[in-house]
């Protein structure tokens, strides 16, 4: 151990004279924990709120869509698919469809998106397979070999189908409904109808049994979704055998670009591809900004905590001046007096910043134990957050708090380092 860094302890460690230097330097200790624990708790955070709805957002949709780029239906969408299959990086693909139409049971409707699901797929295609909590999402395949036309209303009673295909809620949906699994729902759509007489806008009334409840985790889906199989959304949107959409999984998340373009290319002219980061650019570039500002906010409250750092060791400079002037005498050079002080910085520093890393910590775990940061899902789409401590962000937040306290020291110890020795005992 070097006599500065000896000095450095000791002096921290020593009785004052003046109180006041000892409770600044407990001040400068507990205002740069406080920072650095605060900090991480507001990076796990951000960390555990993006992670959440990310995570949310993948379950609930897929990574990569095909769409016609005139918004028209894909006819040859089976052939299509065999051939989506054989890229690189694309893991499932399948077809399907979105119906927009109003269900209504008794005296209670809701406006709902009902999504097709092609039940000749493989289940991993479709994410109905892993969001159902109640209920058999087998049940929705189409009841009928050959569907026949929507039903259409003749009268003030609705008719009843004969076979009902099975439908799938989300399960705010369910709740705003009052329905449960076996309960029989009327879907309305406006879309129009070629008949003998002309083209027709009359609402089309298709039933449906009530199979099963989904989960996402997000609240819009599951307050607005349903989900049905793709030929009776096919019948909804009156739209023959074409899908809307060919939805994909892919095996990379973050290589989804590269993926889009080769998809582009295989599938022909006249289709354009949608990936789940740009149809969540908005969400997640204002939680980029946001961990900015936040890291920039609690940034300068270690700062103004380490301000502390410059009056603990002025006081100290003017409290051992004859310590100093002794040393100088001795043969201590400039550098070494700037040393000793340089190093009592950082010691408080690295005190604070371990304080604050181990009270940071504690906090997440706190938090996660008890789910402590509950917030409403109607807005946030998620009903508390998960706090995700990254052992590289503490890593960098503990350095940033140590390297503010380095540069707190520059101007006490230049004050000590300039001290000659017929100044400080002048007096004495």
């Amino acid at each position: 151990m070097s006599y500065e860094l000896f000095i450095a302890l000791r002096y921290l460690r020593a009785k004052r004279r003046q109180t006041a230097v000892s409770v600044i330097t407990g001040i400068a200790v507990a205002g740069i924990a406080l920072g650095v624990a605060a900090l991480i708790v507001a990076q796990a955070m951000i960390a555990g709120f993006r992670g959440d709805v990310q995570e949310k957002i993948l379950q609930g949709t897929a990574h990569l869509n095909l769409l016609r780029e005139d918004n028209g239906g894909i006819e040859d969408y089976r052939l299509l698919i065999d051939k989506l299959r054989l890229i690189p990086g694309v893991s499932q693909a399948s077809a399907t469809i979105y119906a927009p139409v109003l269900l209504t049971i008794s005296d209670r409707q809701e406006q709902v998106i009902i999504k097709g699901v092609d039940m000749s797929a493989p289940k991993e295609a479709s994410e109905v397979f892993t969001t159902t909590i109640e209920g058999d999402p087998s049940l929705i395949r189409d009841q009928e070999a050959e569907p026949p036309e929507p039903i259409i209303e003749t009268g003030d009673e609705e008719p009843e189908a004969p076979a009902p295909n099975g439908i799938i809620l989300g399960k705010y949906l369910a709740a705003a409904l009052g329905v449960k699994v076996g309960d029989r729902v009327t879907a309305i759509s406006a879309t129009s109808r070629l008949t003998p007489a002309g083209i027709q806008a009359r609402p089309l009334y298709t039933r449906f049994r009530v199979v099963g409840l989904f989960s996402s985790g997000l609240h819009e889906y599951d307050s607005k979704w349903a989900y049905s199989s793709l030929q009776a959304a096919q019948r909804l949107t009156a739209g023959g055998d074409s899908a809307g959409v060919i939805q994909m999984k892919v095996t990379d998340l973050y290589e989804v670009d590269q993926l889009a373009e080769q998809v582009r290319q295989s599938a022909g002219k006249g289709f354009i591809t949608t990936t789940w980061q740009e149809l969540n650019r908005p969400l997640f570039a204002a939680l980029k900004l946001q961990h900015r500002v936040i890291i920039i906010f609690f940034a300068l409250l270690i700062a103004i905590a380490a301000l502390n750092i410059i009056t603990t060791l002025t006081m100290m400079v003017v409290e051992k001046n004859r310590d100093i002037a002794i040393l100088r005498a001795q043969g201590a050079t400039p550098a070494n007096i700037r040393r000793i002080f340089i190093y009592q910085g950082c010691i408080i520093g690295t005190i604070g910043s371990l304080t604050g890393l181990l009270l940071g910590t504690g906090l997440c775990w706190m938090a996660n134990s008890y789910r402590l940061i509950s917030i409403p899902a109607e807005i946030y789409s998620v009903s508390y957050i998960t706090l995700r401590m990254s052992p590289l962000d503490s890593l960098g937040i503990v350095l940033l708090a140590m390297a503010i306290s380095l540069l707190a020291t520059i101007y006490p110890s230049r004050i000590a380092s300039a001290l000659t020795p017929v100044e400080a005992l002048r007096y004495e």
